[in-house]
């Protein structure tokens, strides 16, 4: 058992992001608390020894000493409880930062390798019991310890009982030790079952709509129900161990306690034993069994805490299959040039992009455009990147975009989204989360446009917003999106089909919103609205991750079939 608890709490150590002062004080306070407490049934006895021979001012002393030495352990456990509670909020602290600063370096094949319902239970669940396992590591030390110290002082009364003692730990540990490790198999064998149930979960609230209307549900339910099904059954299981752990194993030591009795009485009448030693030994075996237990429910807390710690640690050392660089250049005065030169992109192997290049001036407006799986999305993702290019160079001011730090580069480079994500909370602290100024969001509404709704609403920019923004409407969610990237002053702003969402009156403020961006910004747009392509300086047009043609849009009209396929499909009203 001590050498696999070592392993998991060398694990654990690895990651836990612990204090070293309070992990110490933690210690210190432990080891004392646990020294009055072994010190407790010693003093009990030498009590009813001056009792026994009558000697009132020993025993008036040893009283003394144990109200003492019961008000120094109190103290200790008091401060031990306030260092694991810093050392828990420190660690829990420490752990989200880290989770969410891994997730901002993570690549396309990240969620193929961490499905959601994983990542979601890591940070709902796993780092609190990871914060809170530093107590259990102590524990486990220092009841160690306790219990050594417990042993050698009955031995030194009578060895007999210690033995029957050492006989009754290894009887119970045994037992529990095997029923722990049952609950911990079947406690995982659950752990998986909860993680497919929340990833299928997630996944059809994610598609609700399409589930309600192609009436999927009746399908749907019987896959969760198979789901539950192997998670009863191995909480069942569970379930039984937990009898056997926490019930049936009492009888072997009321069985053991009843024969220590036994062999004190009949020291006691043979003359060996007085009292004294009878209620000491007595006191500690019942003490040494608690430890015992204690021990073992440190065990397994760590045992079954080592799970989330190698769930966490399949995060943390996810390796990314080409992992996105980030410098450190602070250079913040961009006038907003973009290029790609013989810019490739592949993906397990499939050639998404490939050999595109393309300069885009400050201030320039340009349209990409193309039939879907062309490339355009994976194009904004390079430059947002989301990516690395498998051969070729990106530059923002002819300084290679990696060179930026991500701070830097994310202040600079900004995008609006097809399908905005809206936070459950005011519109003023959705805003809030790029420019806390107030001026700064309503002129950013004006020039998005949407101010003036804000404004009839009853609580107007204090308004909530349910999650993801369902009591607005899609393109009202747009615009706020729209403001919200506004805030940003970034340099370049790349909008991804921004227009796909919103009613044709909203639409129809899109071109000049454009026009205004453009004045201070370079903007880059996926587009599928020839109104928009109208407007754009430069149309760049893509077809199986190449650059087949670019222009504006009367001399791509003139001399590319594609394009003018592209402006046909969606004057009929086809979908690109």
């Amino acid at each position: 058992m001590f050498r696999e608890q070592g392993k998991f709490i060398r694990e654990y150590l690895k990651v836990a992001e612990l204090n070293p002062f309070y992990f110490a004080c933690a210690v210190f306070t432990s080891v004392f608390a646990k020294a009055a407490a072994v010190a407790r049934p010693f003093i009990a006895a030498l009590i009813i020894k001056a009792l026994t021979e009558q000697n009132a001012g020993d025993t008036y002393m040893y009283i003394g000493i144990f109200a003492v030495v019961y008000i120094f352990y109190r103290a200790m456990l008091f401060l031990n409880w306030r260092v694991f509670t810093h050392n828990m909020i420190y660690s829990y602290q420490n752990l989200q930062d880290k989770v969410f600063s891994k997730l901002l370096s993570v690549d396309y094949n990240f969620n193929k390798k961490i499905s959601r319902g994983k990542l979601l239970n890591v940070i709902n669940t796993d780092l609190f019991e990871i914060g809170e396992m530093n107590n259990e590591v102590v524990e486990f030390f220092t009841t160690t310890i306790e219990i050594i110290v417990v042993a050698i002082i009955a031995f030194r009364f009578n060895i007999f009982v210690s033995l029957l003692m050492l006989a009754s730990i290894f009887v119970y540990a045994a037992i529990r030790t095997h029923a722990d490790r049952r609950f911990n198999f079947f406690w995982w064998k659950c752990q998986l079952e909860n993680d497919k149930f929340s990833s299928f979960l997630n996944q059809i609230l994610t598609g609700l709509q399409e589930v309600k209307v192609f009436n999927m549900l009746s399908h749907l339910h019987g896959h969760l129900d198979r789901i539950q099904d192997r998670y009863d059954k191995n909480y069942a299981n569970q379930r039984s161990q937990v009898t056997l752990r926490d019930n049936d194993v009492n009888y072997t030591v009321y069985l053991f306690r009843t024969i220590i009795f036994i062999v004190c009485l009949i020291s006691m009448m043979s003359g060996h034993m007085e009292i004294d030693i009878l209620i000491m030994l007595v006191a500690y075996h019942e003490q040494i069994i608690s430890y015992t237990g204690n021990l073992i429910d440190s065990s397994v807390k760590i045992r079954l805490t080592n799970a989330a710690v190698k769930r966490l640690d399949s995060i943390m050392n996810y390796r990314a299959v080409a992992p996105v660089e980030f410098g450190n250049l602070e250079l913040d005065h961009i006038s907003g040039a973009l290029s790609m030169k013989n810019v490739s992109l592949d993906i397990n192997h499939q050639k998404i992009l490939k050999n595109i290049s393309f300069n885009i001036r400050p201030r320039e407006v340009v349209a990409i455009v193309g039939y879907p799986g062309s490339g355009k999305t994976k194009l904004f993702d390079l430059i947002l990147r989301l990516y690395k290019p498998t051969h070729g160079k990106i530059t923002l001011d002819n300084i290679d975009i990696n060179e930026f730090s991500r701070d830097i580069y994310a202040s600079n480079v900004t995008v609006a989204n097809q399908v905005p994500f809206i936070f459950n909370t005011s519109i003023r602290k959705n805003l809030g989360l790029v420019d806390p100024d107030i001026k700064h969001q309503i002129d950013a509404c004006k020039t998005a446009g949407i101010h003036n709704f804000i404004e009839t609403l009853p609580l107007g920019y204090n308004t909530i917003l349910r999650e993801n923004g369902g009591n607005i409407s899609g393109g009202q969610r747009q615009m706020i999106s729209i403001a919200r990237t506004l805030l940003t002053n970034a340099e370049i702003f790349l909008l991804d089909d921004i227009s796909t969402s919103l009613d044709p009156d909203t639409a129809k403020l899109i071109p000049r919103l454009i026009k205004n961006i453009r004045k201070d910004h370079t903007v880059i747009m996926i587009t599928k609205k020839p109104e928009l392509m109208k407007i754009a300086d430069r149309i760049i047009v893509l077809d199986h991750g190449e650059i087949v043609a670019s222009g504006t849009h009367g001399g791509l009209i003139k001399r590319s079939a594609l394009y003018r396929a592209l402006q046909v499909m969606q004057s009929s009203g086809g979908d690109l």
